[in-house]
């Protein structure tokens, strides 16, 4: 889970960020003291390069049965030796804490947004509703684009190839929270490949509720994945849907000859 958001009505909430020592031991400290003032850490996040001499703690902090405020727990946890500075960044509306302390979010370095699936799958649907194949076809043809730029990074950048990258492809968009997956099929010497993906993002709102395969983005990804790491065009045919009722998402990858999506 993303620490973006905590609604808790009639809560003393904050979220603080920490500047520590790039150390051993340094969140231990912090949580050792939060512990002894009675403060419960409801979620956080810890960013620290290695090499740096301070990395980013992130919290939010449920100080109601303290009698603290944010004020005097600041200056608790700046007299800590292993804390470089602190400061509070929440943002209250309502009963929401919101975290307040910046507008991008960076995923090895990339800017990332974060949307809900219930707004995408609202207007994928629209898009299919209302233009059917064309939005398939256009849908396919975004994703192969961005599957073949993902290769090429992935190759210049980080040195893979073959399975190897199409794993990391596959792995850094589950943990992104895409899919999970597995390669079902991999068979270099004949250009097939077999990829299942499980709670697929692109089809698990309309479990069961569509006659027809719903995961026209990733396909397209997947055909650009493969194509641009082995030169040839690919098609990437959706044989089982989670929308169509399926436990999961399957896709067929195979050398394309004429035939278009």
């Amino acid at each position: 889970m993303i620490p973006c958001a905590i609604y808790a009505p009639g809560r003393k909430i904050t979220q603080l960020v920490i500047e520590g020592r790039n150390v051993p031991g340094t969140l231990a400290v912090i949580a050792s003291r939060m512990a002894e003032l009675g403060i419960n850490i409801l979620s956080g996040l810890v960013t620290a390069e290695p090499g740096k001499e301070t990395g980013t703690i992130t919290l939010f902090l449920d100080l109601t049965n303290t009698g603290l405020t944010p004020e005097e727990l600041l200056k608790e946890i700046r007299s800590l030796e292993v804390v470089a500075d602190a400061r509070e960044t929440v943002k209250k509306l309502g009963g929401i804490a919101i975290n307040g302390t910046a507008h991008t979010t960076l995923f090895l370095d990339k800017r990332v947004i974060v949307l809900s699936v219930e707004d995408v799958s609202t207007m994928f649907n629209w898009l299919d509703e209302t233009f059917r194949t064309g939005a398939h076809a256009i849908l396919f043809n975004m994703g192969e684009q961005a599957g073949r730029a993902a290769a090429r990074e992935l190759n210049e950048t980080y040195g893979l190839r073959g399975r190897e990258l199409v794993e990391a492809f596959l792995a850094l968009h589950a943990a992104a929270g895409w899919f999970d997956y597995e390669v079902a099929s991999f068979d270099e010497e004949a250009l097939n490949f077999v990829i299942r993906l499980y709670d697929n993002f692109e089809c698990a709102p309309f479990a069961g509720r569509k006659k027809r395969p719903m995961s026209h983005l990733v396909r397209g990804g997947l055909a650009g994945l493969f194509s641009g790491i082995y030169g040839r065009d690919f098609k990437s045919t959706e044989v089982k849907c989670l929308a169509k009722g399926d436990p999961y998402c399957e896709f067929v990858l195979t050398p394309r000859e004429q035939e278009r999506p």
